[in-house]
C-alpha cells in the first residue's frame, strides 16, 4: 500500500495534470553561487515574491490543445527587486492555456546574471521535456513583461556562457519566438560621469518578434521598443510593432485601468494572437 502511495506521488509531482499547476525545480542541486544563501524568499500572497532563493518553473498545461504543440516560456517583472508573478506570470499563462499553448513560468532570481543564467536553463529544461509536455521543441518561445522583457532580451541577444552543470546544458537555449511586453530592452551605463543608454545589441539570428508598449509608459520610455523594432527590421528579423497612445506601464491583462484605456490597450492580446497564428504558432 505505501508502495502504491510513494507511486501515485510521484507520478503527480513528474507530471504536471491539466488545471492543475505544478513547480519543478530547474537545477538539479541548488542554483549555482546559492550553496551558502540564506532562504529569506518573501511572497506577497500570491501576487509578488521578492528575495528570490531557488529558482524554479510553474508549469501550466492546457485542456485542449494540438499535438506537438507550441509553448512559451513567462518572465514576470518587477524591476529585479520582486516579481509581480501573479499579474504578469500566473494570469498570463492561464490566458495562454486559453489558447492550447502549453506556459511555464520562470521564478527567476533578482541578480540580472543570474537571471539570466536560471532562463538559458529554463528554456534547456523545457526542450528536453518537450515530448513529455506534447509540446514542438522548435516552437518554444518567450514573453517577459518590463524588466522581464529586458531579461528575455538578453535571452534572445544570448551573448553570454556560463559553466556547464550536466548535459541538459548542452541543449540549445535560444527561443523560437520572442514577445516583449513594455519591455526594457537595453542597460544605461556611467561613462565619464554621464548617463549612456546601451540599447540591446539586435542580430539576425533573433527569432521573430512581437513588441508592445504605450505612449505615456511612465517608468519605460517608448523609445525602447521603437529603437529595437527598428535595429530587428534592419537585420532582417521578422518583427510587429504595436503601440497604443494610452495604456501607462503594467497594464499586462489587467481590467481596472478606466473602460475606454483598458478596451484599448488590451488589444494587444488579440493582436497577439493574430501574429501567432500568422506564424503557425497557434
Amino acid at each position: 500500500m505505501k508502495k502504491l502511495v510513494f507511486i501515485v506521488f510521484f507520478i503527480r509531482t513528474m507530471f504536471p495534470v491539466f488545471g492543475q499547476p505544478t513547480s519543478i525545480k530547474i537545477w538539479p542541486g541548488l542554483a549555482p553561487g546559492t550553496e551558502q544563501r540564506e532562504d529569506k524568499e518573501l511572497w506577497t500572497g500570491k501576487k509578488e515574491v521578492t528575495n528570490i532563493y531557488q529558482p524554479d518553473l510553474t508549469v501550466f498545461l492546457p485542456e485542449k490543445k494540438a499535438e506537438a504543440s507550441s509553448a512559451i516560456l513567462i518572465f514576470p517583472g518587477g524591476g529585479y527587486r520582486n516579481l509581480a508573478i501573479e499579474k504578469e506570470g500566473y494570469k498570463i499563462a492561464r490566458w495562454f492555456n486559453e489558447q492550447g499553448i502549453t506556459a511555464f513560468v520562470l521564478k527567476y532570481r533578482l541578480d540580472r546574471t543570474e537571471a539570466l543564467q536560471d532562463a538559458q536553463r529554463a528554456m534547456k529544461v523545457i526542450r528536453q521535456n518537450a515530448d513529455k509536455y506534447g509540446i514542438d521543441k522548435n516552437k518554444i518561445g518567450v514573453i517577459g513583461f518590463s524588466a522581464g522583457g529586458h531579461l528575455a532580451g538578453n535571452l534572445v541577444e544570448n551573448n553570454q556562457s556560463f559553466k556547464a552543470t550536466d548535459e541538459i546544458d548542452n541543449i540549445s537555449e535560444r527561443p523560437d519566438y520572442f514577445i516583449g511586453v513594455y519591455g526594457v530592452f537595453g542597460d544605461v551605463e556611467m561613462v565619464n560621469g554621464v548617463r549612456n543608454y546601451k540599447r540591446l545589441e539586435a542580430h539576425s539570428n533573433i527569432p521573430p518578434t512581437f513588441l508592445v508598449h504605450a505612449v505615456d509608459d511612465p517608468k519605460v520610455d517608448v523609445k525602447q521598443s521603437i529603437d529595437l523594432y527598428n535595429s530587428l527590421r534592419e537585420k532582417g528579423v521578422p518583427v510587429e510593432l504595436h503601440v497604443y497612445e494610452k495604456g501607462m506601464h503594467g497594464f499586462a491583462l489587467e481590467t481596472n485601468r478606466g473602460t475606454e484605456i483598458t478596451s484599448t490597450v488590451n488589444s494587444w492580446s488579440t493582436r497577439c494572437l493574430e501574429w501567432l497564428r500568422l506564424k503557425a504558432l497557434l
